[in-house]
């Protein structure tokens, strides 16, 4: 790495930027899953997806991380906190939440899988496409209509 914290290396890069929006992601699904707690029945299959987010986001910084010190590089610490792109209030909120948190991780890793090879490529690919599914679902969730809560190209 270059004291500027850059790297010359686009696959150590790609895993970084990975990395970095995995970590904002764990403490965005957090934050809409504790907003999500006391809703009761209400914000059962919300609360369920955020969850699910939250696990995936999970799995996926530790694969990452790995990944990093596996190359020897350092992988980057997550921050304290993080400037959420929508409040989570109540369960419409935090479902815009969950999936404006996947939309910008999927662009994150759909420049990573045009980067990576082997077996970091395919744990790219697949948290592209799960949180693509995540994605649908929490706009579907929310109401919005099949036609508008998909994308031909998520990620981009």
């Amino acid at each position: 790495m270059t004291a500027t914290g850059t790297t010359a290396d686009p696959r150590i890069g790609a895993l970084t930027a990975m990395l970095t929006s995995a970590h904002a992601a764990v403490y965005a699904t957090g934050a809409a899953g504790g907003v999500l707690a006391p809703l009761g029945d209400a914000a059962q299959a919300a609360r369920g997806l955020a969850r699910t987010a939250l696990d995936d986001h999970r799995g996926l910084r530790d694969a990452l991380v790995a990944a990093l010190r596996a190359a020897h590089a350092t992988p980057p610490p997550a921050l304290a906190a993080y400037r959420l792109p929508v409040e989570p209030a109540g369960v419409g909120g935090s479902l815009d939440l969950l999936a404006r948190v996947e939309d910008q991780s999927a662009v994150t890793a759909h420049a990573a899988v045009g980067v990576l090879t082997g077996a970091e490529r395919e744990l790219a690919v697949d948290a592209l496409v799960a949180m693509t599914l995540r994605r649908q679902r929490a706009r579907l969730l929310a109401g919005i209509a099949l036609g508008s809560a998909t994308t031909a190209f998520p990620g981009r």
